[in-house]
């Protein structure tokens, strides 16, 4: 499938139908073939002057929302991505029809998300997760921290009622040397990210045995190489940090949605 077939190669658009949006790509992009959206619709490309969106019809605007729906937007583009820079289209993105898709993507506009698209034509984006092995680094604090280890060894088979101040502040103390850990840690992995890929967007987490949540822009011939990195990195650390690596996805981190 190439952004540019004509609707008709991939099912009739139906008379006064709706469309639900998922994106935009360069006209001459090659696709992936079969690609199912929202509602189990096929996808199809319409054509604008510099630009392609990609479409599907809406059977039923009532179940845009659903989690499915959401998955199946987001597996369009991602689809998409591992073959072609994609803009993505924010969630739950609808038109009227074909013929409304020109005036709401006037000329300028799609000049301006072509050029952003053909600066995204040798990258793609990866995720990288961090995550501790949390009985591992605990290990490690109370060989390390002798407060933490006189804390642990103090609420050892006492109830909690009887020991609740000392639970808190081996809490808090278990907390804070995960923090330290974690700022120590994920400055490695950017350090060792930063010469495999052309930017790391470095995501919020949440979780205590969290070290790294990030959005990695990586060329597409340079794939290989980071992965190999990686293996290596996870092998390195085996049993202490477990690395998780996913993609191609939609440069939803680094152009956000449209």
């Amino acid at each position: 499938m190439t952004a540019s077939t004509s609707a008709t190669d991939h099912g009739e658009a139906r008379v006064g139908q709706s469309l639900y949006l998922y994106g935009l790509v360069m006209p001459d992009a090659s696709l992936p073939d079969a690609l199912t959206g929202v509602s189990r619709e096929p996808v199809r490309a319409v054509g604008l002057e510099h630009v392609t969106v990609l479409v599907s019809d809406v059977p039923d605007a009532e179940l845009i929302g659903l989690p499915a729906e959401v998955r199946a937007h987001a597996a369009v583009l991602d689809a998409v991505a591992a073959a072609a820079p994609v803009l993505p289209m924010r969630f739950g993105t609808t038109a009227a029809g074909e013929d409304q898709l020109a005036s709401a993507l006037p000329t300028e506009r799609q000049r301006a998300y072509a050029g952003r698209l053909g600066e995204l034509a040798d990258v793609v984006q990866l995720s990288l997760t961090a995550r501790y092995d949390q009985d591992a680094v605990i290990a490690e604090l109370v060989d390390e921290e002798p407060e933490i280890r006189r804390l642990r060894e103090l609420t050892r088979g006492r109830s909690e009622a009887a020991t609740y101040g000392e639970r808190t502040r081996l809490g808090e103390l278990v907390v804070a040397g995960f923090g330290r850990k974690r700022a120590a840690d994920a400055d490695a992995l950017e350090r060792m990210l930063t010469p495999l890929v052309e930017r790391v967007q470095q995501r919020e987490v949440g979780q205590v045995d969290a070290v790294l949540d990030a959005a990695l822009l990586v060329r597409r011939d340079a794939v290989a190489r980071l992965e190999e990195a990686l293996e290596e990195a996870a092998a390195r650390h085996a049993g202490r940090v477990t690395l998780r690596l996913v993609g191609p996805q939609a440069p939803y981190d680094f152009v956000g949605e449209l």
